[in-house]
């Protein structure tokens, strides 16, 4: 009878325990698909209304990965499958608090390739505070559950289940779950996942891309014949035999001059030309615009590499890297760079950016690039700080004292001050009226700032004697604000938010400046940082043979195409992630087949690129 009542209080102990088992994996299962929802759509990747196939599918697919995942660990860990359960847990929460800062900041979710860039984090601190948000704690909320949950089976003891039980559940769930996800991909427009991570996520959801993206990092990087094909290398040539000059205005009205490019932080074209109050946020910039040549339909090309895409845009006049930072990726790779081509002609190069030398990899990369000297934070006197580091102000003065100015000389200028979040501005005396306080505030205070550098500088170069002789360019980088930060920035600047509102606002000036330049106008040919050498190239006489960009001054159609997929012309614009066609005009949807195949034919640029970049094709 005793024997009786002790198997039947084990049988309960054991029924108690199989039910709190399952309770903690449907707990695991819940949570996370809790936490891929809300990254989903705090990030705007996906958009209301929530039933619409296409999320339906996504989250299908999230929950079909998060099974492969569970069934993985029921089969791999026998008594040690609870805690690895928890770790799992803790492990996901924490990449999908990762990602959602990632993806406020650079418009992505973390890749492989980014983890090369890890040290990149401990300076972008103050970006990433801001960047967090008190929603987020979502992320964490099952953890105390899940380590309770942890502590009471462990207490009680995980029970032993056998291999074949384990492996036949696994690979029933894995089957099902693995047609389920191929049911979705093969529902999704699949084909634009090479131009645009953010597809594979809005369709497959965010750890299915995680997934996607260790497969074609290893593809890449161990399976894949780095070897330069015959019928690449015919591409890339019939491709730049199609790519004839059409014109020559101008050609040369600059050359034997010494060159400055000065690269704004996070100057967009919005602030040009617009006051607040009653003044010009940027009235030196203004001033210089109208006897300059000013193209102020430029848009940004960058992607994960941020302000050093935008370096390498410039200076090469090739796209940045799918992900990741080319000066990361692509450091030995040989370029046919701006400094090159000046240093061949008897010009000293040179590269100063007021921050650590090894951020973006900036020492080895400056090397491949062919500027003979950089100069870096190590090399300037901090005697004034503001922002990450010294001061635009002190920056050009200092920069420009280390010049030798008796010969030719190519300058490139890296400003610093106004990076994100803006916060040394807070206190800048400058009236920003209502947004007074906000982060949209803050960066009309920067621009004002860099403005008065940007002034000060050109008052400098006509104190040393070099002004006269000097062709001067300025643009900015990047976007300012991001997108989750958009409220402010539509009321400032009138608009309704959308994706093609958006992308519409994100372009940054171009100035390109010299003594001879008087009383010009705006010129509205769409292009972007791409196009920037072929420009200086016309007006400083020299060839640029491999850029893929065009010369602003002598094209017969003005375009950009963005890293993401998106092409911009004249009068459209394609977005990428709608796979629609907009007049700039009217805002609505153009159906026609021309504007399909030339927004085809011109995003041939980023497999060019690409093909270059992964193969290293000019060494060869």
């Amino acid at each position: 009878m005793e024997g009786a009542v002790i198997d039947k209080d084990k049988r309960s102990a054991r029924k108690l325990m199989i039910v709190a088992e399952c309770f903690y994996w449907l707990l695991f299962i819940a949570s996370i698909m809790v936490k891929c929802f809300y990254f989903q759509y705090t990030t705007k990747v996906n958009t209301l209304p929530f039933d619409k196939p296409l999320n339906v599918n996504m989250l299908k697919s999230s929950f079909a990965v998060i099974i492969i995942i569970s069934s993985i660990i029921f089969f791999l860990f026998n008594r040690k499958r609870i805690l690895v359960v928890m770790v799992a847990d803790l492990f996901l929460s924490w990449l999908l608090i990762a990602d959602t800062i990632y993806f406020r900041y650079y418009s992505n979710a973390i890749t492989v390739p980014v983890l090369y860039q890890v040290g990149l984090i401990g300076p972008i601190t103050e970006s990433i505070k801001t960047l967090f948000k008190v929603k987020d704690v979502v992320y964490v909320l099952d953890l105390p559950v899940m380590i309770a949950g942890f502590i009471f089976l462990n207490k009680k003891g995980i029970e032993d289940i056998r291999i074949p039980i384990r492996a036949l559940a696994m690979i029933v769930l894995v089957v099902l779950s693995t047609l389920q996800v191929r049911w979705v991909y093969n529902r999704a427009e699949n084909v634009k996942f090479a131009y645009d991570n953010n597809f594979v996520i809005e369709n497959m959801g965010i750890l299915y891309f995680h997934g996607f993206d260790i497969k074609r990092f290893v593809k890449e990087n161990f399976f894949e014949d780095r070897t330069l094909t015959e019928a690449e290398k015919n591409e890339i040539d019939n491709f730049y035999k199609e790519k004839k000059p059409v014109g020559d205005r101008l050609r040369g009205s600059e050359k034997g001059k010494n060159l400055i490019i000065v690269q704004v932080e996070a100057l967009q074209g919005f602030v040009m030309n617009r006051t607040i109050n009653g003044k010009e946020i940027t009235p030196n910039l203004n001033r210089l615009a109208r006897n300059s040549y000013y193209f102020d339909r430029i848009y940004h090309q960058v992607a994960g590499g941020n302000t050093s895409d935008a370096e390498f845009l410039t200076n090469v006049s090739l796209h940045p890297a799918k992900e990741g930072a080319v000066y990361f990726r692509y450091p030995n790779n040989h370029y046919e760079s701006l400094p090159k081509v000046l240093k061949a002609k008897g010009y000293d190069t040179y590269v100063f950016h007021g921050f650590r030398p090894s951020f973006w990899n900036r020492t080895v990369m400056y090397k491949a690039l062919g500027f003979d000297t950089y100069m870096s934070l190590d090399d300037y006197v901090v005697d004034e700080k503001v922002g990450w580091a010294i001061s635009d102000a002190s920056f050009f003065r200092q920069s420009l004292d280390r010049i030798d100015m008796s010969k030719p000389f190519y300058g490139f200028f890296i400003t610093l001050s106004s990076h994100h979040p803006y916060d040394a501005f807070i206190n800048y005396d400058f009236d920003v009226g209502e947004y007074e306080g906000t982060q949209l505030g803050n960066f009309l205070k920067a621009a004002n700032y860099v403005d008065k550098c940007i002034g000060d500088l050109v008052q400098q170069l006509k104190d040393r004697g070099i002004y006269e002789n000097t062709l001067l360019v300025i643009y900015g980088d990047h976007s300012a604000l991001f997108e989750d930060q958009v409220a402010d920035l539509t009321k400032f600047l009138g608009f309704e938010y959308s994706e093609l509102e958006w992308t519409k606002i994100q372009k940054v000036p171009l100035l390109i400046h010299s003594s001879g330049i008087k009383d010009t106008e705006p010129i509205h040919v769409t292009g972007g940082e791409i196009d920037i050498l072929p420009t200086i190239a016309n007006l400083m006489d020299f060839e640029v043979p491999f850029a893929l960009g065009k010369d602003l001054l002598n094209t017969d159609r003005g375009y950009a195409v963005l890293r993401n997929g998106s092409v911009v012309m004249d009068d459209v614009i394609y977005l990428s992630k709608t796979d629609e066609i907009y007049s700039l005009e009217t805002g609505q949807p153009v159906e026609d087949e021309g504007y399909r195949q030339e927004i085809e034919r011109l995003r041939k640029e980023l497999d060019i690129s690409d093909i270059i970049l992964q193969k290293n094709a000019l060494k060869r």
